[in-house]
């Protein structure tokens, strides 16, 4: 299951407070890119789809597109502030210790 940190909850929050954008859950869904390549929209939304997967936040709803669920699994979420405003990125999950 995709995790998502706590600074992109954080950051994931602050995104649905604002006034400007409607809904109480988070998307992540594919974009196509002209080059053939694809990469993941974010989509504030009011009711996820049946088919989408659910991931692991704190304090926010955030669901995965199925077309995304599986190479997603096991990735981790995160975000970091930069001069353009927050910058989401995935990172794969550190391998557990046996």
């Amino acid at each position: 299951m995709l995790q998502i940190t706590d600074t992109a909850a954080s950051a994931f929050r602050d995104i649905l407070a604002r006034e400007d954008v409607a809904g109480s859950a988070i998307r992540l869904a594919p974009e196509p890119q002209a080059d053939g390549g694809a990469s993941i929209t974010l989509q504030a939304i009011d009711q996820p789809a049946p088919s989408d997967a659910p991931a692991q936040a704190a304090g926010v709803q955030v669901v995965v597109a199925p077309e995304l669920a599986a190479s997603l699994e096991d990735a981790i979420l995160d975000a970091r502030p930069t001069e353009r405003g927050t910058e989401f990125y995935i990172r794969p999950q550190e391998p557990q210790a046996s």
